[in-house]
């Protein structure tokens, strides 16, 4: 199970869903999520301090930041954008960005939870001109078995999905959708 394929079920369809966005970067097959809301599109992400908050992405940064617990960070990044126009040549190294639907409550809590988060913090918060996204401390400390990809799946779960399979290293969370989703340009 640990080195089989990712799958990402999506929430079941009710009455009441809002759209989300699941990003997938070349960069080390990271993910994220974002939210739209009036024109904005808010995207979330979660990595390493040193790693992705002060790009530092030397080998002995990134040895300690999969050996030790360190500080976690919690990105964000919000665009102007409206539905059907490009979106993945606005965010650095994307590969694809696949809109899904979830119960509108938890779209709501998780986007408020990681609100509540980011502004909690935002004595801490640095640029990455590099990645052009802004970030703060967040209190999830980073590992090798709680990475970005962990943080991601439970942000998943918290909209309804279940993932199974490979999450430690390069889940391929687009191929093993279900249902599959089409990529937005």
């Amino acid at each position: 199970m640990l080195w089989q394929h990712s799958q990402l079920r999506l929430p079941k369809l009710t009455s009441d869903m809002r759209d989300i966005y699941l990003f997938q970067y070349s960069t080390w097959s990271h993910h994220s999520l974002g939210f739209y809301q009036d024109g904005l599109l808010t995207e979330y992400t979660y990595g390493d301090w040193q790693l992705f908050a002060l790009n530092n992405r030397d080998i002995s940064t990134a040895i300690k930041s999969m050996t030790f617990l360190t500080q976690g960070a919690l990105g964000k990044k919000t665009i102007e954008w409206q539905p059907g126009q490009h979106l993945c040549t606005q965010f650095k190294n994307c590969q694809m960005i696949v809109p899904f639907s979830a119960p509108t409550r938890k779209v709501t809590h998780l986007k408020h939870t990681l609100d509540q988060a980011y502004q909690h913090a935002i004595t801490s918060q640095v640029y990455n001109a590099h990645e052009d996204v802004y970030f703060v401390k967040y209190p999830v400390p980073y590992w090798l078995f709680h990475n970005c990809n962990h943080e991601l799946v439970h942000w998943l779960e918290m909209l309804g999905c279940s993932i199974s399979g490979r999450i430690l290293f390069k889940p391929d969370l687009m191929t093993g959708m279900l249902p599959k989703l089409v990529n937005i340009p």
